[in-house]
């Protein structure tokens, strides 16, 4: 893993790390559409890898660690880093042809892990007590219980919400207020679950606009349902103008269709990475 970068490598990893200063600038001082560009971070980094590799790819997120702190300040790094890594993680999965299901759990999983040991050093720093991380699942929990009570006496399942429902409950919540750790990454994995998916989503639209023939996202079933429906898009565009994204997600559903049917998807690592 460790050579000698190419000019062409040093000099792809360098433009691509002023894009990510680039939108790192405009998430931080435009009021409006911050989320947006941030979002662009993970496709920037993504592109990077599925061009050049891994290596150079870590290659520039560390220069863009080193442009966005001179510039402005190392305090964004941390969350840059976030989005630098997942990029990384999203274009090296798509690169290797990883399935979208253990692509998106082990994304939610790394994600977890290191936002919570952000979390974490966060409050070590600011000496926070440990109840202010746990108190508003404590609330949360405190204002279900009247809530499932009332609905379960309307729907005439009192007893059996008091009797078996509640002892089970409460023996679970026991244990994840005890074991506190747990519940707060648990907490972190399910919110990640489906924001990697719409991340993943929009990066894997964005990379193949661009040309680079990764694994489509939605494939398989769900996949053929969109093809099934293609009519649909075209009855849309019939009826008004079509819209560069409308256009290009016809295209796409056509050929990934074609290409799966005829089995000529390209399977090697050398086929199909570049625009």
């Amino acid at each position: 893993m460790f050579r000698r970068l190419s000019a062409i490598e040093i000099a792809e990893g360098a433009l691509l790390a002023d894009l990510a200063l680039i939108f790192q600038l405009a998430a931080t001082y435009l009021p409006i559409g911050g989320g947006i560009f941030r979002g662009f971070t993970f496709v920037i980094f993504a592109i990077l890898v599925l061009r050049r590799g891994l290596y150079v790819g870590i290659m520039g997120m560390f220069i863009s660690f080193f442009l966005v702190s001179v510039t402005i300040g190392p305090t964004h790094i941390p969350i840059m880093s976030l989005q630098a890594m997942g990029g990384l993680f999203l274009g090296y999965t798509m690169r290797l042809r990883l399935h979208h299901i253990p692509l998106i759990l082990l994304g939610a999983t790394c994600g977890a892990l290191a936002l919570f040991v952000l979390v974490m050093i966060s409050f070590l720093l600011a000496g926070l007590h440990v109840n202010t991380i746990m108190q508003p699942f404590y609330d949360l929990y405190h204002t279900a219980l009247p809530i499932i009570g009332k609905t379960a006496a309307r729907l005439h399942f009192a007893m059996f919400w008091h009797n078996q429902l509640y002892p089970l409950v409460n023996t679970l919540v026991n244990f994840f207020f005890t074991y506190w750790l747990l519940l707060v990454y648990l907490s972190l994995w399910v919110v990640l679950v489906p924001v990697v998916t719409v991340i993943y989503l929009a990066t894997n639209i964005l990379v193949r606009m661009l040309g680079y023939q990764v694994r489509p996202f939605p494939d398989g079933l769900l996949n053929r349902v969109l093809q099934q429906n293609v009519r649909t898009f075209l009855v849309m565009s019939r009826s008004r103008e079509p819209g560069w994204l409308l256009r290009f997600l016809i295209t796409d559903l056509r050929r990934t269709s074609a290409l799966v049917k005829r089995s000529l998807w390209p399977r090697s690592k050398k086929q199909g990475y570049k625009a």
